[in-house]
């Protein structure tokens, strides 16, 4: 049993086991090295294929690098793409501090957005922490309204978000069109419908006030499965997604898990749906559990400094201003 060997491998020989995946025929053991490989969000980017539906809207993101093979790791939300099955529409990110919880956030933020114009794709950004991570991040033209810092305007926001989604139901039914991109196949430029990004950072320090919670969860619900036709997608992201801050009716929604460092076994649990995430090194290591992969991945998120935002935000308004339909040319 390689699980009862690691205290004696550790010791022994000095490996620390970090991950164990079951794959066809074979077990696949994750070992720490002593120095990590630094993954560059511009390396990735110069490597990284675009998933552009026919209205020429991509739904294919990088989460990084998978350790298996080094090969990009992308989150499919329209569609099966470079070997990856077509992911659930609505995500959960955990992460202790010190995991890169943040820095994988703001990487999905700038790659949404790198690969989309802002008028094919609008971003609702929720911060409790008053959006100090996210000071870059608000210059982008995607950014609707600022960044949310305060719960009943968060709650306006996903009120908001289902009245989006039913209206949009109205409309594919007046053009005989079955989701989002059928639509927009069927209309005018001016008609098309911009895909909806719902980014909740640090939403379980909310969560203890009981009216938000039932806000959240009511909403969430109603979004639920029915959102992915209607072109929106929720993240959620918290340090301890515990099962007082995150009900089941909540849980249950979030399909896709992107969980980093996790501070004990009982998150991970809940986090990621077995315990192993407290074994992650931080700094970006990431255990993926997204619908339709036969296990879960395991990768590197790309790390980005705080001039490595401030100038990819730049080129994605200057990009934008142009009217080209994405900074990263490929």
């Amino acid at each position: 049993d390689i699980e009862a060997k690691q205290s004696s491998l550790l010791t022994t020989h000095g490996l620390r086991l970090i991950s164990i995946s079951p794959l066809p025929g074979e077990i696949v053991v994750g070992v720490a090295r002593p120095q990590r490989q630094v993954v560059s969000l511009w390396d990735v980017w110069g490597r990284r294929e675009i998933n552009r539906n026919a209205a020429g809207v991509n739904t294919s993101f990088v989460l990084g690098l998978k350790e298996l093979d080094g090969d990009i790791l992308y989150l499919n939300l329209g569609g099966p793409f470079a070997g990856g099955q077509q992911h659930e529409p609505h995500t959960l990110v955990a992460g202790a501090t010190g995991s890169g919880k943040s820095v994988l956030i703001q990487a999905l933020l700038l790659d949404i957005a790198a690969t989309n114009s802002s008028d094919l794709a609008h971003i609702h950004l929720i911060d409790p922490k008053m959006g100090v991570d996210y000071a870059a991040i608000e210059r982008l033209p995607h950014l609707q309204g600022g960044v949310i810092v305060d719960q009943a305007r968060a709650v306006e926001v996903m009120e908001g978000l289902v009245t989006e989604m039913e209206r949009r139901y109205e409309l594919f039914r007046s053009k005989g069109a079955r989701d989002i991109r059928a639509f927009n196949s069927k209309v005018g430029l001016s008609e098309r419908l911009p895909y909806v990004f719902l980014i909740h950072d640090e939403f379980a320090e909310w969560m203890l006030t009981e009216d938000y919670k039932s806000a959240v969860t009511s909403n969430v619900s109603r979004l639920g499965v029915k959102a992915r036709a209607a072109g929106m997608h929720l993240i959620f992201a918290a340090q301890r997604p515990d099962a007082n801050v995150m009900p089941m009716q909540l849980r249950d929604n979030l399909g896709n898990r992107l969980i980093l460092k996790v501070a004990s076994v009982g998150t991970s649990e809940i986090a990621l749906g077995v315990k192993g995430a407290e074994q992650l090194l931080g700094l970006g290591h990431l255990a993926a559990r997204l619908s339709g992969e036969p296990a879960i991945i395991y990768a590197q998120a790309p790390f980005l400094s705080d001039d490595d935002i401030d100038a990819a935000v730049d080129a994605i308004i200057s990009s934008d201003k142009d009217n080209v339909s994405s900074p990263l040319k490929r």
